[in-house]
C-alpha cells in the first residue's frame, strides 16, 4: 500500500542535536505537505512545550501525539484525544522517596528527580538544569522541593505523565518496582538512559498512531513510523514501514528487526528518507 501518513518523533529523530529543524528537513516536510501526505509528531515532550516548538520551528503538524500517547491534539492544537494517570495513582508515586536493594534489603535513598505534567504545568522537586536546558524557554518547571511529596489527590488531577530522572541504575531498580506493583496501570519507558517515563496503563505512541490512524481514515500499512529510543519501539512495531535513526539507540534497534536504520539526526536523515520516499520519482 501507497504511505499516505508519516509519524516522526521529535529529539534524536526529526531534529537536529540543537534540538532545531534544519533548514533542508523544514523544506521537504513542507513538499510532502503539498503532496497531500499526513505529517504527525510523536514525542515523550508534552503538549505546551511541544506547541511552543512547533511554532517557534514552522512545522505544521496534522496532528500532535505528545507524552507518549497520553494527548493527542490537531494541528490547530485541540485536544482529540486525552488520557490521565489516577491522581490517588499519581500522589503515590510522588511519595517514593527511597527504594529497596534487591541484594540487601537495604532502604536506598532516592538519585532521581520526580516529575509531572499536570495540564499544562512541569512540577518537580528539583531543578536540573541539564534537563531544562532541553526545553524551550517558555515551558520551564515549577521547583516545588519537599512541598512535591505533600501534594494530595485532590490536587493532581489532569496528570498524563509522571517522569524521573536520574542515576540509570536506580531508576532499573525503579522501573522494575514500579511494573510489579502497578502492573495494571500504569505504562513504563525509557526515552532516554536517565529519563524514565511515566503514563497511564495502555498509553504509548504506538496506540497514539492507532488513534490518529483511526481518525484520518487511514490503515496502518499506510503509516511510515520514524524513531530512535525505546518509547518509540511501540510505533514502529505497529507498522511495517519502520525507520530508525542511526544514532537510535541499539536496544531499540534489536527490538525492531524489520526497521531500516536510516542516517543519523544530526545527517538530516528523516528527511532524506522522505525525499527517496515521496519526491525522488
Amino acid at each position: 500500500m501507497p504511505i499516505k501518513a508519516i509519524v516522526t518523533d521529535l529529539d534524536g529523530t526529526l531534529l537536529n542535536p540543537e534540538h532545531c529543524i534544519g533548514d533542508y528537513t523544514a523544506e521537504v516536510l513542507k513538499q510532502i505537505k503539498e503532496k497531500g501526505i499526513f505529517f504527525i509528531v510523536a514525542t515523550g515532550r508534552p503538549y505546551e512545550e511541544v506547541f511552543s516548538r512547533i511554532r517557534n520551528c514552522h512545522m505544521a503538524p496534522d496532528y500532535i501525539i505528545t507524552s507518549n500517547g497520553a494527548r493527542i491534539h490537531d494541528g490547530a492544537f485541540n485536544v482529540v484525544r486525552e488520557h490521565n494517570i489516577r491522581p490517588e495513582l499519581v500522589e503515590s508515586l510522588t511519595r517514593i522517596r527511597t527504594l529497596k536493594d534487591p541484594a540487601t534489603g537495604a532502604e536506598l535513598p532516592k538519585k532521581f528527580t520526580t516529575n509531572i505534567y499536570r495540564g499544562a504545568e512541569w512540577l518537580t522537586d528539583k531543578n536540573v538544569p541539564e534537563v531544562s536546558k532541553a526545553f524551550h524557554k517558555d515551558f520551564q518547571c515549577t521547583e516545588l522541593r519537599e512541598r512535591l511529596y505533600e501534594l494530595q489527590a485532590s490536587e493532581l488531577h489532569e496528570v498524563h505523565e509522571v517522569f524521573f530522572t536520574g542515576d540509570h541504575d536506580q531508576l532499573m531498580l525503579l522501573d522494575n518496582t514500579l511494573r510489579e506493583k502497578y502492573p495494571g496501570d500504569l505504562c513504563c519507558t525509557f526515552s532516554l538512559p536517565f529519563l524514565l517515563d511515566c503514563v497511564p496503563a495502555g498509553v504509548n505512541k504506538g496506540n497514539g498512531v492507532r488513534e490518529v490512524a483511526e481518525v484520518l481514515g487511514v490503515a496502518l500499512d499506510e503509516v511510515a513510523c520514524f524513531g530512535d529510543g525505546m518509547n518509540d519501539e511501540s510505533m514502529l512495531q505497529v507498522t511495517s514501514a519502520s525507520f530508525i535513526t542511526s544514532n537510535g539507540q541499539q536496544k531499540l534497534k534489536d527490538a525492531v528487526p524489520h526497521a531500516q536504520i536510516i542516517d543519523s539526526n544530526a545527517e538530516e536523515g528523516v528527511a532524506k528518507k522522505l525525499e527517496e520516499m515521496f519526491l525522488s520519482l
